[in-house]
């Protein structure tokens, strides 16, 4: 199965259910039943397009997205039952008083001890799914319309249509009348998740403290390996979860006129071969991070001359706006995310004037 998605990762995800038999009960709570093992559910929304069932899924963690379709991705929802094609949304967040013909719960309520239940059960078990299904109801929580402007209608309808059948079949047209995959290309797509990544096309203006502030806003990095003659990084992270968001997000980005490769690395022990390597081991404690989607917008504390640090960023990246919005904090918009990778990587935890800069993604 192609793990290929047409959108970068978000914690909401979009169903495409195929496959699917008129008198199948299909409900929100028998979805909630089979993603809440990957991780705690906000809410979900079922509405009909064309030919197919779709379904909004929204976690509150982008990595437990991730898993999710990874692991979901191509199978069914019984046996012979609602075939799975899954998308990273491209809505920010999921409003239940969206469009007619849809249904949505908000699970915000819900108990994360549930959710943890639900993680160990073997819900992928026919049998269990099937005393599942038949336990279901086609009993809904039926979306109010009352406070649903026309334009945010317009605007949710066509986000949907974008995302028709029709799309799907050309775009699956496409993928089985490309070129023969050669056995180098199947490599990289069967290979195994790995703590390590190897990032290739690094540009000669890039320095390690610049690759460790990237990679580490996406997990915590143990090692850092930067081989400049070969123009390639290799980062270690706690987790494999970790280094597969950081897989996810930066693979094929553009920085520094550079596009970066991102393929997993075999666990091995990291160390310099040249004097010109540099590696460099952190601590990091196995604790929490917030990871967040990559964005145009930055919010910039710890700020004391606002208009000399206003000039430091515009001499690093090509920003098209900035705004105080508090004594010590700016908002930044730049014109890209690539713009944007170059501030974290220049500016994070920089001291300007014995004054820390954090930089938060907005």
């Amino acid at each position: 199965m192609n793990n290929y998605s047409r959108d970068p990762p978000s914690k909401i995800l979009l169903l495409v259910i195929t496959q699917l038999s008129p008198t199948f009960p299909l409900c929100n709570d028998l979805l909630f039943e089979q993603f809440a093992k990957y991780g705690d559910i906000k809410k979900i929304l079922i509405f009909e397009r064309g030919k197919a069932n779709k379904a909004f899924v929204e976690y509150y963690d982008v990595k437990h997205a991730i898993e999710a379709r990874k692991d979901k991705l191509g199978k069914y929802l019984a046996e012979g039952e609602g075939k799975l094609t899954i998308h990273f949304s491209r809505l920010k967040n999921l409003d239940l008083e969206v469009v007619d013909k849809s249904r949505g719960t908000d699970y915000t309520q819900a108990s994360s001890t549930n959710s943890e239940q639900m993680k160990h059960s073997n819900t992928d078990d026919p049998n269990v799914l099937r005393q599942q299904i038949e336990s279901f109801t086609r009993t809904f929580t039926q979306t109010s319309q009352r406070n649903l402007t026309p334009a945010r209608n317009d605007e949710i309808n066509n986000l949907l249509n974008s995302d028709s059948d029709d799309d799907i079949d050309i775009w699956n047209q496409q993928k089985q009348q490309g070129p023969q995959i050669s056995q180098d290309v199947q490599n990289v797509i069967t290979q195994k998740p790995s703590k390590i990544i190897k990032v290739t096309s690094i540009d000669d203006r890039v320095t390690a403290k610049m690759l460790y502030n990237i990679f580490n806003k996406f997990g915590n990095v143990e090692e850092l390996l930067y081989e400049k003659q070969m123009q390639r990084v290799f980062v270690r992270y706690q987790t494999i979860e970790f280094a597969q968001i950081a897989k996810e997000y930066l693979n094929n980005i553009q920085f520094f006129d550079q596009q970066w490769r991102i393929f997993y690395h075999p666990l091995q022990q990291l160390q310099p071969t040249t004097i010109s390597d540099e590696y460099m081991i952190y601590y990091n404690p196995n604790s929490p991070k917030l990871i967040v989607p990559l964005s145009k917008t930055i919010i910039l504390s710890g700020v004391i001359e606002a208009m000399e640090i206003s000039e430091m960023m515009r001499l690093v990246a090509k920003v098209t706006e900035i705004k105080i919005v508090a004594a010590d904090s700016l908002e930044i918009t730049m014109m890209n995310i690539s713009e944007t990778l170059k501030i974290i990587a220049v500016f994070s935890d920089y001291e300007y004037k014995n004054q820390k800069l954090i930089i938060s993604i907005k």
